[in-house]
């Protein structure tokens, strides 16, 4: 009977062991309660692709294909009681221009036109995991030009314009959890002496949101 309860000893101790490292793995990935991650306030960080669409699709310039662009954004999300909330922040594209006609600097492969954007408007949060926002876009554009034996770059002048989109939040844990989404937007502006340049893309990108 010795033999036999210090066998035991050892086995029941391992179960408790691997039980109690269960329970704290499952505390770890287990999502939250859901009224612990509707916090008012959040911040979200965001990136992804933008796809350039109708007359911006071939360059301003010189009918180019204008190629898809990585996007990256931070913004800002109150979320009131009824679900509407503003909300603010930025973004930004990096346009490929190469095939329009864009410079490069000497030992720099970039050609783009770079567009910046400050972001405003008001989101709809839908249900737990949904949300729709529309807002007002202000934004400037910069590309290099040749001038003379060298090259400048040059901004735009700030030009206003319009975005909307619609997406989903995925709870991680805490207030911490994942939005995916999909938002259209067009700006228009102009460079000094030119034509107005006419943007308008799609843009897909995720979102870490974390909240306050």
């Amino acid at each position: 009977m010795t033999i036999v309860s210090r066998s035991r000893r050892p086995a029941a101790r391992r179960w408790g062991i691997s039980t109690a490292g269960l329970a704290v793995v499952a505390l770890l990935i287990a999502p939250a309660p859901l009224q612990a991650q509707d916090s008012p306030l959040v911040m979200e960080a965001r990136g992804g692709l933008s796809v350039p669409l109708a007359s911006f699709r071939t360059g301003p310039d010189r009918g180019g294909e204008i190629t898809n662009a990585p996007t990256f954004g931070v913004h800002f999300v109150y979320r009131g009681p009824s679900g509407w909330g503003p909300y603010v922040g930025f973004d930004q594209h990096r346009f490929d221009c190469a095939d329009d006609g864009c410079p490069p600097h000497p030992g720099d492969a970039s050609r783009e036109y770079v567009d910046t954007n400050w972001d405003i408007g008001m989101q709809r949060t839908i249900g737990n995991f949904g949300w729709v926002r529309a807002g007002f876009l202000f934004g400037r554009v910069e590309r290099d030009f040749v001038e003379g034996a060298g090259l400048a770059r040059h901004a735009s002048s700030l030009g206003a314009g319009v975005e909307g989109g619609a997406g989903l939040r995925v709870p991680i844990r805490g207030r911490l959890s994942l939005s995916p989404g999909a938002r259209y937007g067009w700006l228009n502006t102009s460079f000094r002496d030119g034509d107005l340049v006419r943007l308008r893309w799609l843009t897909a990108d995720v979102g870490v949101v974390l909240g306050f």
